[in-house]
């Protein structure tokens, strides 16, 4: 699907990874890690969460300066710990924004005491975040390797410089400018008979997947008449050009993270430091600059922003739709990793708020063991990294609609978990086949994609940012699965997860996990984001999270439901005595419209439904609807089937998108197979945050 290629960033990075050739794995599970360090010391972990504190302490391993994982010269961490060249893997020849950022914030939280340890003392962190935060100053003025002050998404490791990703795509136009239109033609038809490329659109460009014998030493075959020295070094120099890959989701978590570090610098401890004030005035130049690339992907005809650019070749990021036109991708689904980045993006460039508005979302139901249904927003892959993110820190837990949201996916997560022996949650990560590194790791009862699901590789990074949440209930976890968690335990950290189908430990291990466990345990990102804010005299997220909606019985008198059915069947629909009733025989598909006489604002509360269903209707979707966008905002309802009347609680999320609802429509059927349905609603009811 289309809209799964515009959101899965996660799986376009680890593409971009194999086109490059830079992915990796080593190791032994059998390795034990050195004694435990007593110079730990974090003081937002409650002392009691034993299990949490030995995890952090053993992930603090990974940054021990003896394990050489941050780059010398620039500061920048690597991508991740293994380095395999039989494999063609090499996770430490290149790093990416997001674990860039994280170091930004973990340097700046050991400043700041959030996190002593042994390997970075205070003074230290501040010697070596002036290192990167120079190297980023200097790379976003670099056109190699920036563009109107966004960072391309990867960059690889060069002698005093940093380096762009190899482009997956060649214009035909470049051979002939070096080697003339006859000779180009002659050597773009060799190169698509030896399938080294592949024409798109009107043929004017091809795909590159540099797969299998692809480079210098195999120019055999279609391309022996091609094969003398000066001719295959211009032909590897154009098929190999390397691009400023701009991606809007790693810029967002590079700034939040930035503006995350600003904030803990200015942590008390820190006031009379003036290498912390120095490095904040920094930092703070760093994310002013990057406004203008944030413009610059904002999209006014659409109203949201460009999923990315390519600055090399100037064209938006997108794919071809079946009849060969591109296709620019839009970040217009709300519910994924970088909702919180995109949402400080805008409140800190003042970016029109239709760009959280028209993120589109849909929440679904997941049964518990026990029987009860919890609702959350639904991810695309069904993952707790994209429900959950890397951190909470846009005052999620203060908003009622967000908060148990949060908890609902929680729960979920850790319910899934405790039912199929995981120790660990599902989310993109490592899957222990292979080197391949998935997406597709998820609970498919939350996932938006009907595509099927990996279920046997947990992982543990997002075990933190959810202990942010449910602090005693991860702790649990630990405590219930710490006999196998404790196998991934080595000197440089955890490795990534667990293959339970295997029952082997997923030896890899990559920067942006490690530091996301390490700085969602500590659960320092919110004070820090707020102190940030404070600063700048920002403090109301009203623009991002809009008003808070007012209290609506959806079954009084001025409210219309409007039963009726797209094929023709007879389903009848009765409102009185603040009840809904509906009936019907042989229904294919049906739908009831509630109209309220004037639009409603749904944001941040929860919507209370109360039921009774002698034949529940199946399928059943409520759509929200606010208007003309990519993604509707819809509801995936479960009615069972009860004599006695049954609840349905539904947060609903703190969003400007829920400000505007000029009806519902309640939607169910649809598989064309007739069956009776009767239904009686006797609550239908939005209840908001306290003011």
């Amino acid at each position: 699907m289309a809209q799964y290629c515009r959101i899965s960033i996660a799986i376009k990075r680890f593409n971009a990874l194999l086109v490059l050739g830079l992915v990796l794995s080593v190791g032994s599970t059998q390795n034990s890690w050195a004694t435990q360090p007593t110079v730990f010391s974090f003081p937002t972990v409650n002392p009691a969460h034993t299990h949490m504190l030995e995890l952090l302490q053993n992930a603090f391993g990974y940054v021990d300066p003896s394990h050489g994982l941050i780059d010398p010269d620039s500061g920048y961490p690597a991508e991740g710990w293994n380095q395999d060249s039989d494999r063609a893997l090499y996770l430490r020849s290149f790093t990416q924004l997001t674990a860039i950022g994280q170091w930004l914030e973990l340097l700046a939280n050991i400043a700041a005491g959030y996190a002593d340890n042994p390997y970075i003392s205070r003074p230290a962190a501040l010697t070596q975040l002036r290192l990167t935060v120079s190297t980023l100053l200097s790379d976003q003025q670099n056109p190699s390797v920036s563009a109107k002050g966004l960072l391309g998404n990867f960059l690889g490791f060069a002698p005093n410089a940093r380096m762009g990703p190899l482009s997956d795509e060649v214009e035909k136009q470049k051979f002939v400018d070096v080697f003339g239109a006859e000779k180009a033609e002659a050597i773009w038809n060799a190169l698509i008979a030896k399938k080294w490329i592949f024409p798109q659109q009107d043929g004017s460009f091809a795909k590159v997947p540099r797969k299998g014998d692809y480079g210098d030493k195999f120019f055999t075959g279609e391309l022996a008449p091609f094969a003398d020295s000066n001719t295959i070094k211009k032909i590897m120099a154009v098929l190999d050009t390397r691009v400023v890959q701009i991606i809007f989701g790693d810029n967002a978590n590079l700034t939040a993270s930035a503006a995350k570090a600003i904030g803990a610098l200015r942590h008390p401890r820190l006031q009379d430091e003036p290498l912390a004030e120095a490095l904040e005035k920094q930092l703070e130049q760093f994310i002013a600059r990057q406004e203008a690339g944030y413009r610059y992907l904002y999209d006014q005809q659409a109203g949201t922003f460009v999923f990315g650019w390519n600055a090399t070749r100037d064209r938006f990021t997108g794919w071809e739709d079946g009849n060969g036109r591109w296709v620019v991708g839009h970040m217009d689904y709300f519910a994924n990793e970088f909702r919180g980045p995109l949402a400080f993006v805008v409140l800190r460039f003042g970016i029109p708020v239709d760009a959280v508005k028209k993120c589109g979302f849909k929440i679904k139901p997941y049964r518990l063991a026990d029987g009860r249904d919890l609702y959350t927003l639904a991810t695309w892959e069904g993952s707790a990294f994209q429900s959950l993110g890397l951190s909470q820190f846009m005052q999620e837990m203060d908003a009622v609609g967000w908060r148990e949201n949060l908890r609902n996916a929680v729960s979920i997560y850790l319910d899934f978990s405790q039912q199929h022996e995981l120790p660990g949650f599902l989310s993109e990560a490592y899957s222990g086949r292979g080197v391949e590194y998935s997406g597709r790791i998820g609970i498919p009862e939350v996932a938006v994609t009907d595509q099927p699901r990996i279920t046997d590789a947990p992982s543990l990074y997002t075990l933190g940012v959810a202990y942010g949440i449910e602090a005693d209930q991860i702790e649990s976890f630990l405590s219930r699965h710490w006999q196998t968690i404790s196998r991934l335990l080595t000197a440089h950290g955890p490795w990534e997860g667990f293959n339970t189908t295997e029952k082997q430990v997923i030896e890899f291990q990559t920067t942006a996990h490690t530091l996301a466990l390490i700085l969602g345990g500590i659960a320092s990102a919110e004070a820090n984001m707020q102190r940030y804010l404070a600063g700048r005299h920002m403090t109301s997220l009203q623009k991002v999270y809009g008003e808070n909606g007012l209290k609506t019985n959806l079954l009084k008198d001025d409210t219309h439901w409007i039963s009726w059915s797209p094929l023709g069947d007879r389903v009848d629909g009765r409102h009185q005595e603040n009840a809904f009733h509906l009936r019907g025989e042989d229904i294919q598909e049906a739908a009831v419209t509630i109209k309220p006489s004037t639009p409603l604002n749904l944001s941040n509360g929860i919507l209370q439904i109360r039921y009774r269903a002698v034949n529940p209707p199946a399928n059943s979707i409520l759509v929200l609807d606010t208007g003309p966008q990519n993604f509707q905002n819809e509801i995936f309802l479960r009615f069972d089937t009860t004599e006695a009347e049954q609840d349905i609680r539904i947060p609903l999320p703190a969003t400007p998108g829920l400000e505007n609802i000029k009806e519902l429509v309640l939607r169910f059927g649809g598989e064309r197979i007739p069956e009776a349905v009767d239904l009686t609603l006797s609550r239908f009811e939005f209840v908001p945050a306290s003011r």
